[in-house]
């Protein structure tokens, strides 16, 4: 009796005929393939319609069955090459420099300005009117702060019980500034 291999070769040689082959269904599906042969597929015979053979001490695990299957070896991973390290210097950690310096000059001139010390310092670039610093219209209008060299740039201070949207603003969102700038570390 000849091996697969064997049997295989005469397959592909052409010596082996249909009725040769009909019993072993791999080389019933090659010669289908390979040559568009049509082989009828063996009639499978039962267990139950055998005739019980009294020296069969074979016991069998699981059912016999007629099903091929092709067992696919993986393939081997792909090999990742290692990704050239360069010598570079280590990175210096620096300090986020949040210092409040901007922030506290704004807070700093809104108030400063409630006070009125601007009319003190800038009130000479008014020209005269009734409502220069020289008549105690110390504090600057901010959302007027464009004519400033009129009387329509300048206001009572908050002493004098005066003080504006504008003025508001400023101290507000100045101290905020303050406050996100200097509270984060």
């Amino acid at each position: 009796m000849a091996t697969t291999s064997e049997r295989l070769q005469q397959l592909l040689d052409g010596e082996l005929d249909p009725a040769d082959i009909a019993d072993d269904p791999t080389l019933v599906s090659l010669a289908g393939r390979i040559y568009g042969i049509k082989i009828a597929p063996v009639q499978p015979v039962k267990s139950r319609d055998l005739q019980p053979s009294a020296a069969s001490g074979i016991t069998e695990v699981a059912p016999p069955t007629s099903m091929l299957i092709e067992v696919i070896e993986p393939e081997a991973p792909a090999i990742q090459a290692p990704l050239p390290v360069l010598d570079m210097p280590p990175v210096a950690e620096v300090a986020p420099n949040r210092r409040p310096l901007i922030p506290l000059a704004l807070l700093g001139t809104s108030i400063l300005n409630l006070f009125g010390i601007f009319g003190y310092l800038l009130g000479s670039l008014c020209e005269p009117s009734d409502l220069c610093p020289s008549d105690g219209y110390n504090r600057i209008n901010w959302a007027s702060i464009h004519e400033i060299t009129n009387g329509n740039g300048w206001s009572l201070t908050i002493l004098d019980g005066s003080f504006g949207i504008p003025d508001l603003v400023a101290v507000i969102c100045s101290l905020i500034l303050v406050v996100y700038f200097s509270g984060r570390k």
